[in-house]
């Protein structure tokens, strides 16, 4: 008898997410810790106009993407909702 697992028959349309969200997760990511790092460097300096500018334009990036990839910032991950095993 040999054990089933999910992963060993993962579905193309859950491939096909994945190839489209591991980017966009990473960029996601990456823009947040910019903007992270730039608020508190800003909130070291607030009259810096550098660290006022980084703030801005990392702020207007994440909108983009949350604006145009709406899931980035869900609490529940599309997977689960899609893929994930019945209750």
């Amino acid at each position: 008898m040999s054990l089933h697992w999910f992963y060993d028959e993962i579905p193309e349309d859950y491939r096909n997410f994945r190839r489209l969200a591991t980017p966009l997760e990473r960029e996601y990511l990456e823009l947040r810790v910019l903007l992270r790092n730039a608020e508190a460097a800003l909130k070291d300096a607030p009259d810096n106009e550098k660290f006022q500018a980084q703030v801005k334009y990392f702020r207007k990036r994440v909108a983009d993407l949350e604006g145009k990839h709406s899931w980035l910032a869900e609490e529940i991950a599309k997977e689960i909702g899609l893929w994930g095993v019945p209750h």
